[in-house]
Order: structure tokens, then C-alpha cells, then sequence
């Protein structure tokens, strides 16, 4: 069988986490060695409000597992994150580049948008609108806004 390289997302039980973040990882880390994968990094994201409720969960643990598998197990992943109560979501994408490359190609990127956010923050200042906005206009609307004609007599 062929290994691949993957990263996979895990949002975990944040009731465990935050108590135990080690024992919550640690389920993930059981269900990528089950079957067959190699774990080449993980880190903690962030704990987070969810957009909505998931299966009961309001707040989740993000948890980052970079991992070479055989591309045959990836199902059995799956299906046993989905059974595991531990883990509320996830996702696994298989990468085109291998782990490291992609990993630092992933930091530059990041750098770049941060860069540019601190960019536009000091360009536009606070409380300005951005470039390409208009006061009480929406993007792209060049009609003027009912407030500048003059009432009909």
C-alpha cells in the first residue's frame, strides 16, 4: 500500500479539553495509530465559539494532526472519528506537497495576510472606511443615496 501525506482538523469535546486537553488529543492520536498512520506533528488551535451547534457543542478545541498514512486507511479514519464521542468534527485532506514544505508554505502565507492586515489598519486608520468604500453606499453603487436628492415638492 501507498502512504500519503495528510492533515487533518479535529474539533474536540471542549468540556474534556479544557480540563485535559492531553487525554482529548490522545483519543485522535489512538485513531490515527489504529490505522496505520505516522503522526509527524500536531499542535493545539484554539479553543472556540462554534458558528452553530454541533451534536450538542456550543465551544470546541481545534487540534492540527499532520500524518503519512496508507491511502486505503483514510475511510477507517474517518469512520472512527465519527464514532468517537470525543471528537465533534473533522477533516482530512491529502496533501500535494510533502509535510514540511507544506507546513512552511502554510507559515508564509500566514505572514503575508498578517502583513497585509497591518498594512490596511494603518493605511485606512481607525474607524475610516477601506479602500473601494463608500460612505453609506454599497460597493459598487455609483446611484446616489436617497438622502442626497431633494424631496419632491
Amino acid at each position: 500500500m501507498k502512504n500519503r501525506a495528510y492533515e487533518g482538523m479535529f474539533l474536540l469535546d471542549n468540556n474534556v479539553a479544557s480540563t485535559d486537553f492531553e487525554a482529548a488529543a490522545k483519543v485522535v492520536d489512538q485513531i490515527l495509530e489504529k490505522n496505520g498512520a505516522t503522526i509527524a506533528r500536531k499542535e493545539k488551535w484554539d479553543e472556540r465559539k462554534l458558528s452553530y451547534e454541533i451534536r450538542g457543542h456550543r465551544r470546541a478545541t481545534y487540534y492540527l494532526v499532520y500524518f503519512t498514512a496508507p491511502t486505503a486507511s483514510v475511510a477507517e479514519i474517518n469512520r472512527d472519528s465519527e464514532l468517537s464521542e470525543g471528537v465533534i468534527r473533522h477533516l482530512v485532506i491529502g496533501l500535494d506537497l510533502p509535510i514540511d514544505e507544506h507546513v512552511a508554505l502554510q507559515a508564509k502565507e500566514r505572514e503575508l495576510l498578517a502583513e497585509d492586515n497591518r498594512k490596511n489598519a494603518l493605511a485606512t486608520g481607525w474607524g475610516e472606511p477601506r479602500r473601494g468604500e463608500g460612505r453609506g453606499r454599497r460597493d459598487g453603487d455609483d446611484a446616489p443615496d436617497m438622502m442626497d436628492e431633494e424631496p419632491e415638492a
